[in-house]
């Protein structure tokens, strides 16, 4: 090291001590408020959140059954006296696993008895990890859109259900549904294209049974337009 980079060396030591030396009480405060945030977040996640877990596995997996069983009231609503349901539950413990799961149920349980605007409100509250579940809640809120009549809207839902995460199942059929949609919205084009999509990428997936009919009534609509 030369001399003069020794100087600005020792410079800098001497500028960082000086910092500190004016500044340790706030230096010090920071760095408990670090170590306080830091306890707190390992708290929270390692103690605090799979206790809440715990505590709601029980009502999850009546209220799950209940859904099985197709006791759709039950499952959503649960019984006061015994465990909660899929709407409980998702207020209850929504920083969890479980209370995604349970918006999750709650959103495809209000969609099946009609309440299309309150079913929508649950699924965009729904986290997955699982890139197919996510792809599925995503479709679940284009059939509330579409339910609702609000068709390119419901249609753009679809697309993003489709581009979230390309696999031969959930992928083709979120764009029929999208094609569907954007026919519905008079979107002729946007849904040529998407039914093209399944004819070129998924042939020999069920959704594409057909699929060229389909594309040549929009072409032809489109023509008529």
């Amino acid at each position: 090291m030369s001399t003069e980079e020794q100087i600005i060396d020792s410079k800098g030591i001497q500028s960082i001590s000086e910092f500190y030396e004016k500044n340790k009480k706030n230096v010090s405060i920071a760095g408990i408020a670090l170590i306080v945030l830091a306890a707190g977040i390992w708290y929270y996640k390692s103690i605090y959140t799979p206790a809440l877990e715990e505590e709601a596995n029980d009502s999850f997996f009546m209220a799950e059954r209940y859904y099985a069983m197709d006791s759709l009231d039950l499952a959503l609503n649960g019984d006061a006296a015994k465990f909660m349901g899929m709407i409980e539950l998702s207020d209850e413990y929504s920083g969890t696993k479980v209370g995604q799961r349970a918006s999750y149920f709650a959103g495809r349980i209000l969609l099946q008895k009609g309440k299309y605007d309150e079913a929508l409100d649950y699924l965009e509250d729904v986290t997955m990890e699982d890139e197919i579940m996510a792809a599925q809640v995503i479709t679940l809120q284009g059939d509330c859109l579409s339910e609702l009549e609000k068709y390119e809207d419901a249609a753009d839902k679809y697309m993003k259900a489709a581009n979230h995460r390309n696999n031969s199942v959930s992928t083709p059929y979120a764009l029929l549904k999208a094609g569907m949609a954007y026919e519905e919205a008079k979107a002729y084009d946007d849904a040529y294209e998407a039914y093209e999509l399944i004819f070129n990428d998924y042939s020999d997936s069920k959704y594409a049974q057909n699929i060229e009919l389909r594309m040549a009534r929009a072409k032809a609509k489109m023509t008529a337009q």
